[in-house]
């Protein structure tokens, strides 16, 4: 049985982890949001084991096999690096995930991080639940999500760059073939991910332009592409798919105007 360490916090840890199953991670302070979290990913993702740990040695316990994702939470920056590189080494398989405040203020490092590939998701406390939920089930199978402002912070400079920089994204962006094999039957890209979402909150395709710091016509094309991989025809449709989740996208969901805050 995994024990509750003053390092992170103090909430019980998960109960005993059998071997044979694969397991989510979550490596967290104890606080409501946490607890509440840890108990949704369990009932959305019944074939996994939730482990909750408070302290990041216990990431070294032999017994901790078959790990697909690590989720972060309220991580002391002092131990971050030191944690993201333990994660790699001892489970090299599993994707890394943050859950921050405010993604319009991460820490440099953490940007660093992302550009290097060593966290494959960041996903802001105010994601509505079936969003956040979505996105970690996207992290588990070798793709990426990451919050509108980040994705400007580290977009080229250049506008020409920038342009085509997005439309080499299926690239670069994509499923990580060594992690999984993409969203169910539907492989979106990251930027696809993003323009889907603010797609589902009614943001016209100008506004989800300046947001992303593209232009508009790039957002065209990636609706296109968008579209073409979810078999739709319109914005209407798009966001009644993304929410029921049918047709290789998870089990059926309903939108909710509850947004999950610390």
């Amino acid at each position: 049985m995994y024990r509750a360490s003053s390092g992170l916090g103090g909430f019980e840890d998960s109960k005993s982890v059998t071997p044979k199953k694969s397991k989510i991670v979550m490596l967290a302070r104890t606080d409501l949001f946490a607890e509440c979290l840890t108990q949704a990913i369990g009932a959305r993702f019944q074939d996994q084991e939730v482990v909750r740990l408070s302290d990041a040695d216990s990431l070294l316990d032999g017994n901790l096999v078959g790990v697909t994702l690590v989720m972060l939470y309220r991580v002391p920056m002092a131990n971050f690096l030191s944690i993201i590189r333990m994660i790699h080494e001892f489970h090299p398989k599993a994707a890394v995930g943050l859950l921050v405040e405010n993604a319009e203020g991460i820490d440099a490092s953490v940007s660093h991080l992302v550009e290097e590939g060593m966290i494959h998701g960041v996903l802001p406390l105010n994601l509505h639940l079936d969003v956040c939920l979505t996105a970690i089930d996207l992290l588990m199978k070798g793709g990426e999500h990451f919050p509108a402002a980040l994705l400007r912070r580290l977009a080229p400079k250049n506008p020409g760059e920038r342009d085509l920089a997005t439309q080499d994204e299926t690239a670069s962006e994509g499923v990580d073939p060594e992690r999984g094999k993409g969203f169910g039957q539907v492989v979106l890209t990251t930027r696809e991910i993003q323009i889907l979402d603010l797609i589902c909150m009614g943001t016209q395709n100008k506004i989800i332009a300046d947001r992303l710091g593209l232009s508009e016509n790039t957002v065209k094309v990636h609706v296109r592409n968008i579209y073409k991989k979810m078999n739709v025809r319109n914005r209407t449709e798009a966001a009644s798919r993304y929410f029921r989740n049918d047709g290789g996208l998870g089990p059926s969901r309903t939108p909710s105007p509850t947004r999950w805050r610390n």
